[in-house]
């Protein structure tokens, strides 16, 4: 394998703005933020900089509009040590995130129209997985159809492993199975037909081609299969959570980067998991999607 490899990951950037607060305010109410920070988010962002942190040089593959705000989500990533290439463009702002995180708890209240991503009209993207670098794994996280297909279905006829990070089920989501090798999905993933038994939700995806996948379930297990067997992956535990925003977002960096510079193995896929679960708890002992890069 060559010295340097490389994981791409291809989907949604947004521009993000977290609050720490004692509580959530209720209606009419106003209160003060006791913390606050900007950054850079979005599944597919958020896990290449964690991949970068780890080790691995990671190329974000996403859109974003012609707007000032552009400029401050691929500064933030640079200066993560991901590359960003916006290789398609959309009206408007930036998809932009108001996130309120709860002291004590970590717990976080997002309001977002990241779900509108999934309908953003992108000109069909052909052909644009990085030439210029050796790439050992591709992420997607599902979001802008029109890209994500393209980079996953590229990545898969030339060899290399897609992951796709699906939190929940899109409508084209099953054409996006057809070209992934490991699909890591959480509890609230649900096609049609399928019910929150983990063997139907592996069903699902092996009918699809997906001999690889895991089901995160928070702070619980990992249930997952491959094609040496299945089993369960415990997380650690984590006392004075802080944050979990991001938590998964990080989850698939680390299972990224391991990939990326350790290939597809069956007898390593639980250790895999386990190592990025590890991370994942790393991340959850500070406010923020930043603070843990730090430590």
């Amino acid at each position: 394998m060559p010295a340097t490899p490389r994981a791409v990951f291809a989907g949604l950037a947004t521009y993000d703005v977290i609050q720490l607060v004692e509580r959530l305010p209720l209606p009419n109410e106003k209160v003060a933020a006791l913390s606050f920070v900007t950054a850079a988010g979005g599944p597919a962002a958020n896990a290449a900089v964690a991949c970068a942190h780890l080790g691995t040089p990671a190329t974000l593959v996403t859109a974003l509009p012609h707007h000032p705000l552009s400029s401050l989500i691929a500064n933030d990533l640079l200066a993560c040590g991901v590359e960003v290439e916006a290789v398609a463009a959309y009206e408007g702002a930036p998809i932009t995130a108001t996130i309120m995180v709860t002291k004590g708890t970590g717990d976080r209240a997002v309001v977002s129209p990241t779900g509108a991503a999934t309908d953003v009209e992108l000109a069909l993207v052909e052909g644009v997985l990085p030439k210029t670098h050796y790439m050992s794994c591709v992420l997607v996280d599902g979001y802008f159809r029109s890209l994500s297909l393209p980079i996953a279905r590229e990545a898969k006829e030339r060899g290399i492993p897609v992951i796709l990070d699906a939190g929940s089920f899109k409508p084209y989501t099953d054409e996006l199975l057809r070209h992934v090798d490991v699909a890591v999905v959480s509890d609230a993933f649900r096609p049609p037909g399928t019910d929150s038994d983990p063997d139907s939700i592996f069903g699902h995806l092996r009918a699809h081609g997906v001999m690889w996948a895991a089901i995160t379930r928070g702070h619980g297990s990992i249930a997952y299969v491959c094609p040496g067997g299945s089993g369960e992956v415990e997380v650690p535990r984590v006392e004075g959570v802080v944050d979990t925003l991001g938590a998964g977002d990080f989850f698939h960096g680390a299972l990224a980067h391991r990939i990326a510079t350790l290939g597809l193995d069956a007898d390593r896929f639980a250790d895999d998991l386990a190592f990025a679960a590890g991370v994942v708890a790393r991340s959850l002992t500070s406010f923020g999607t930043r603070a843990w890069l730090e430590g």
